[in-house]
């Protein structure tokens, strides 16, 4: 794909005008962006989805036992027999991870970073349901899959960021009665929202199914808080660093002795940057977070006899897959890659990068012709990657 190619789930559009004009800067009303692939998951399936033990599963009840009443699950059957006949939203986090066809879906979006998506949320509405006007700070795509809901956006200076009192829910205030945006997406259609775009979306008719495509955006205090982390660390392993002590030259004249000078700032300030300006400590932070597992208590690490038998079935030449919660991305720096999985790091040469690149791109894979005689790294690599389950063996048939 070139920035110039026409992107069908944009309307169209190429890569280039979709960065340069919408992209973190406003909203994009996509008609008809989605309608070659079949609903991956109806309303029954995602509440079944939502009484698992492992889902992240939330129903909104705006006129309930309080207003906007939240209900956390997993539930039960009888959760859904005693809601409302109206006005009422179920929402799924993460499908993509239990749901291949989602995982699918969530590949369509591959134009951009895939070490930027987060997860496919999926939201059911009954007629009227709504979450109410509320904001987010990270790109999303809406798509609405089935049913009809109609959006209404305002730009971040058409509100103030003031919350509804008395309900968990981070409702706005003070949204707009006449927003710059209101539209009514069908099936196909897909709204496009940068961050802090307040939204309000309400299901226009009962069967409202839509999938929420985020991004994820790491916040500046999490950025410093991270490679502070790895500064620490790194000031812990290495004790000469330790002994660097504030020591900036004297003048030889200070009027004040209570006095701290410009030049006492500039030498903390010089200090300071030389400490964060590292390029591979900056790499590593980016790597290791946008490749942490969303839900890493359901995706453990494999112990030995599991990692061995894992391998045994890959050199035997097995087929595999690539999970929906397993992510990876890599970096190449000089004469090697760093390979990022699931939060964790691995350093490997330059002649193995194609394997890496081939196992993020791709979702299955057939070892038949897997040859480990091709670097003395590849093995290593490869039970790297089965011990943080980022491959997965398929049933044998």
């Amino acid at each position: 794909m070139t920035p110039d190619t026409p992107i069908s789930i944009l309307g169209g559009i190429t890569l280039e005008t979709f960065l340069s004009e919408y992209w973190q800067k406003k909203p994009l009303i996509i008609r008809k962006g989605l309608t070659d692939i079949e609903l991956p998951l109806d309303a029954n399936e995602l509440a079944g989805l939502s009484m698992e033990e492992e889902a992240e599963a939330r129903i909104v009840i705006e006129n309930g036992k309080t207003s906007w009443q939240l209900m956390q699950g997993p539930f039960q059957e009888d959760t859904f027999q005693n809601l409302p006949e109206k006005e009422w939203t179920l929402l799924v986090q993460a499908v993509d991870h239990w749901v291949p066809e989602v995982q699918a879906l969530k590949e369509r979006f591959y134009f951009l970073p895939s070490w930027r998506l987060d997860d496919v949320m999926i939201s059911y509405a009954t007629e009227g349901g709504s979450v109410g006007p509320h904001y987010d700070q990270y790109d999303v795509f809406l798509v609405q899959m089935s049913g009809k809901r109609r959006w209404q956006v305002a730009e971040p200076t058409e509100y103030e960021d003031s919350a509804v009192e008395g309900t968990q829910l981070h409702i706005l205030d003070n949204f707009p009665s006449t927003p710059s945006i209101e539209c009514d997406l069908e099936p196909g259609d897909i709204l496009y929202l940068p961050p802090n775009f307040a939204h309000n979306g309400r299901a226009l008719n009962s069967e409202c199914l839509t999938y929420s495509i985020g991004f994820r955006a790491p916040s500046s205090s999490e950025a410093l808080s991270g490679v502070n982390s790895l500064i620490e660390e790194q000031l812990g392993e290495d004790k000469s660093l330790e002994k660097r002590r504030f020591c900036a030259e004297e003048p030889l004249e200070r009027a004040h002795h209570g006095e701290i000078s410009q030049s006492d700032v500039d030498h903390l300030r010089t200090k300071l940057i030389e400490l964060i300006d590292q390029p591979e400590l900056l790499k590593d932070w980016l790597g290791e977070t946008m490749s942490e597992s969303k839900y890493p208590e359901f995706n453990p690490a494999l112990n030995q006899e599991e990692e061995d038998q894992a391998f045994e079935l890959a050199i035997q030449g097995a087929s595999f897959i690539r999970p929906g919660d397993a992510r990876i991305c890599y970096y190449q720096s000089g004469d090697h890659t760093s390979v990022y999985c699931n939060g964790e790091k691995m350093t490997v040469p330059l002649e193995l990068t194609s394997f890496v690149q081939a196992v993020s791109d791709d979702t299955e894979f057939d070892f038949s012709g897997l040859d480990l005689s091709q670097s003395s790294d590849l093995e290593p690599l490869l039970r790297f990657l089965l011990k943080r389950q980022a491959l997965v063996a398929l049933p044998a048939e």
